[in-house]
């Protein structure tokens, strides 16, 4: 009975997305106001000389929309913090009756005892690095090619995802340690925020380019926000997903 109620509840739920989402989308299909198309011709026309960047999507969200990608970082800030402030609490509560070496026993046994395979240590191990790697490239030629920040971290933390699976039983990088990926999430903000302020003793304004009166290219802010959020994004990810495997202190 309990079952059959659940099941008719959750047809209920899809069929309400559903029809949500149909009638959010179909005006827009049916409306035959055109499309807006001035800022598109603009960002064409004049996003490569005003930013540098050949990929404009590179050249909206660390130029023109500055001011959300400042809000995307302190979302995702929020977001890793709570979850881990969760995962913390739920582990301490689990764990009541534990002595505190038992505890570091048994979480690092969930990550390198019997859930690991030997295919796990080879392939993991092996992709790890070159995933940081490919990562990194990512976040420094974004401004060329499809990439950047964002794509670029969640590819660093996957990387050291890779580099914690295929660790050895009681051997790890200092990636791999969640106080380390805390303090370089927590100092990728704080040069966010640096890096906004920096324009304004110049009067350039807020998340203004202080590069601009030497005549520098304006692509190298571009490149230089995209190497911080990159290195915040892959730590605050990795630092999650480390701690959900069990590693966190």
């Amino acid at each position: 009975m309990k079952e059959s109620k659940y099941s008719k509840f959750f047809i209920f739920q899809i069929v309400l997305s559903l029809a949500t989402v149909l009638a959010v989308i179909l005006p827009i299909f049916l409306s035959r106001v055109p499309w807006p198309d001035l800022a598109r011709n603009y960002l064409e026309h004049n996003g490569l000389r005003d930013s540098g960047a050949r990929n404009l999507v590179s050249a909206i969200y660390l130029g023109y929309r500055a001011f959300d990608t400042l809000g995307e970082t302190i979302v995702l800030l929020v977001a890793v913090s709570g979850t881990i402030s969760i995962i913390s609490h739920s582990g301490l509560s689990q764990a009541k009756g534990f002595g505190k070496g038992e505890i570091k026993k048994h979480t690092n046994n969930s990550i390198s005892g019997f859930r690991r395979t030997e295919l796990i240590d080879v392939v993991t191990g092996k992709l790890g690095p070159i995933v940081l790697i490919f990562g990194l490239y990512l976040m420094l030629f974004g401004h060329l090619s499809p990439g950047g920040g964002f794509q670029g971290g969640v590819v660093v933390a996957s990387g050291i995802v890779f580099m914690a699976l295929g660790s050895k039983t009681d051997s790890s990088t200092w990636l791999q340690e969640t106080g380390a990926l805390a303090k370089i999430e927590a100092a990728g903000f704080l040069f966010i925020v640096l890096a906004s302020l920096s324009g304004i003793p110049g009067g350039f304004g807020f998340f203004g380019n202080p590069l601009s009166s030497s005549g520098a290219s304006p692509v190298i802010s571009i490149i230089v926000l995209n190497t911080i959020i990159g290195l915040k994004v892959g730590a605050g990810l990795g630092f999650m997903c480390i701690a959900m495997l069990g590693k966190v202190e």
